[in-house]
């Protein structure tokens, strides 16, 4: 204002232009704080889920079932609550995933174990539902990594993988699970989900169980050419696998194709060799041999093996 005069009036437009900008910075303001509070939810119910997840562990070695089971619940619970403060966090999709993956396999491991029916159908349902549901969870996470741009940074490089690849795996074991207990019709998403772990595993042993369990995971849903075909990739590496050449001759004689009995025979006893006596499955896979033997007249034909290099 002109000095020892009045103010100059306001007009309306610089007014509008002081109202919107005013209306912005409480909007910004309000975001910064909705953000805030969505971070440190986040921050204490994944510390406290994971805290849980932790104890639940220590009670199922300890052989506490329903403690586990409890634990397992509330860790649940505490991801939930992240979750409902921003539901786009893969790394609580994952953890809560693995706590309902684990509250399933000691709900069935408890239920078959129960003398009433009625219980144990019940606890059956209940570790079925929950195998789903870990299975949604870890899915959803991976679909959201794999969707992400990878970043650039060393240390966000690091916990990016990290990420991906626990959502993966959780994926992986939550789908043979649910396919397994559940719903085998859902094999062939079971099957990508097994293809998508093993391409960003690195330990050799760790590829190789994968390998071994998605084949049989699929044996078990009933999807016995697919088994067989798995098997035998497997066997394509390492022909003197026992668990490969036992899948393989299962996954052969599933078929019902009296063609490819021969086959399975050979698959078998190639099982029965390499096997240990210990091997709870070496009876039946006799018990196989002896059947195809007595009703179809097949038996095992003789492989020839490179013969062994003396020793010096």
């Amino acid at each position: 204002a002109p000095a020892g005069g009045q103010p100059a009036a306001e007009s309306a437009a610089d007014k509008a232009k002081r109202e919107e900008m005013m209306k912005k910075n409480a909007e910004i303001e309000a975001s910064n704080k909705k953000i805030t509070e969505a971070n440190e939810v986040i921050s204490r119910t994944f510390k406290a889920g994971n805290d849980a997840l932790n104890l639940a562990s220590v009670a199922i070695k300890e052989g506490k079932s329903e403690e586990a089971i409890s634990k397992y619940t509330e860790a649940v619970s505490q991801y939930d609550q992240g979750l409902a403060a921003d539901p786009d966090q893969p790394a609580i999709l994952t953890n809560k995933s693995v706590a309902l993956k684990a509250r399933g396999v000691a709900r069935y491991n408890a239920a078959v174990k129960s003398s009433d029916d009625a219980a144990k159908n019940s606890g059956i349902q209940q570790a079925k539902d929950d195998f789903k549901a870990a299975a949604d969870a870890a899915g959803k996470a991976a679909t959201m990594i794999k969707a992400q741009t990878a970043p650039t940074d060393a240390a966000e490089v690091q916990r990016y993988n990290a990420n991906k690849y626990a959502a993966l795996l959780t994926y992986a074991e939550s789908m043979r699970l649910y396919v397994t207990k559940g719903d085998p019709t859902q094999a062939d998403a079971a099957l990508a989900a097994f293809k998508d772990y093993i391409a960003v595993e690195t330990d050799p042993a760790k590829k190789a169980k994968a390998q071994l369990d998605m084949a049989q995971m699929l044996l078990d849903a009933g999807a016995a050419e697919k088994a067989l075909a798995e098997f035998k990739a497997i066997l394509a590496t390492t022909p003197d696998s026992a668990a490969a050449n036992l899948g393989a001759g299962l996954a052969v004689y599933a078929t019902g194709d009296k063609a490819k009995y021969q086959e399975a025979a050979n698959f078998l006893a190639r099982f029965v060799e390499l096997a240990p006596d210990s091997d709870p499955m070496k009876a039946d896979a006799k018990a196989i041999l002896t059947e195809l033997k007595n009703t179809e007249n097949v038996t095992p034909e003789k492989t020839s093996r490179p013969p062994r290099k003396p020793r010096p």
